[in-house]
């Protein structure tokens, strides 16, 4: 019996062009933050991909259309000059992983830091994840700061 998404994986892989081994991205909710975010996987073939599911923290191999189901899909080439593995060896590095569980972190430890590994042995690329941790302690010392000057105002209305 054929399972209904490998028609429709199999004609986005190769609307996409996607070969075994590449990077792609797609729009995702995630609940565990409530909004719209990207999402990397690795393209392994047969209309299927390997990522790493945020929602349950392991990685699961499942198909092109139902992870990206209905999200805009596009291939994410690496930027920069990175040394990679053969596109079989990524699909060997992504089918490696499956069924395994790490804990998530949405700097340092989420889909595009496994694409990135699968890839290129690292998983951080041209430090994204570092700006965006670097900028999200920003937000909270500048939140910290203004409710220390919002309570000190209050105190001095007080006296």
């Amino acid at each position: 019996m054929e399972d209904s998404h490998l028609k429709p994986s199999m004609e986005l892989a190769e609307e996409l062009q996607a070969q075994p081994g590449d990077k792609i991205s797609y729009q995702t909710w995630s609940r565990s933050d409530n909004s719209l975010s990207e999402h990397h996987a690795i393209y392994v073939g047969q209309g299927k991909v390997v990522h790493y599911n945020d929602e349950r923290h392991n990685v699961v191999k499942k198909w092109l259309s139902q992870v990206a189901a209905g999200g805009k899909v596009k291939p994410v080439k690496l930027k920069g000059t990175f040394t990679t593995f053969s596109q079989a060896e990524v699909v060997k590095r992504a089918e490696g992983q499956v069924g395994r569980s790490y804990s998530y972190d949405l700097t340092f430890s989420n889909s595009q830091n496994f694409a990135n590994w699968c890839q290129t042995g690292k998983e951080q690329i041209g430090g994204t994840q570092v700006k965006t941790y670097i900028l999200g302690l920003g937000a909270v010392a500048a939140v910290v700061f203004l409710l220390h000057r919002f309570l000190k105002y209050r105190k001095c209305l007080r006296t």
